[in-house]
């Protein structure tokens, strides 16, 4: 029977209007991404940080994608202040396990 389970990774996106666009960044995952409305940018930035994680879980590949971005691991101390033009936003990774069956557990 599957498990579902939820992560939650609390990020900072900053934005800038540009050309009619608003124009929305995540500087922790480096994810870009625009919108008409600064709703639909935030939207937008929402789901393609969701999407990012989720295929670097898929691959096997979040550790090596966070480190080469620059995660080095837990912070310590106070944690620095956000850009002025900056906003918080939660980006929900929902999980899927299956427990393996007796017979598979003998095989494997």
């Amino acid at each position: 029977m599957p498990t579902m389970a939820q992560l939650q990774f609390q990020f900072f996106g900053t934005f800038k209007k540009a050309d009619g666009w608003y124009i929305a960044h995540c500087p922790p995952l480096d994810v870009t991404t625009q919108g008409k409305t600064l709703a639909e940018a935030k939207r937008n930035l929402i789901e393609a940080s969701e999407l990012f994680i989720i295929s670097c879980l898929e691959r096997g590949t979040l550790d090596l994608a966070l480190r080469e971005l620059g995660f080095v691991g837990p912070i310590k101390g106070r944690i620095p202040a956000m850009p002025a033009n900056a906003f918080s936003f939660p980006v929900p990774i929902p999980l899927r396990f299956q427990r393996r069956s007796a017979a598979a557990e003998c095989l494997a």
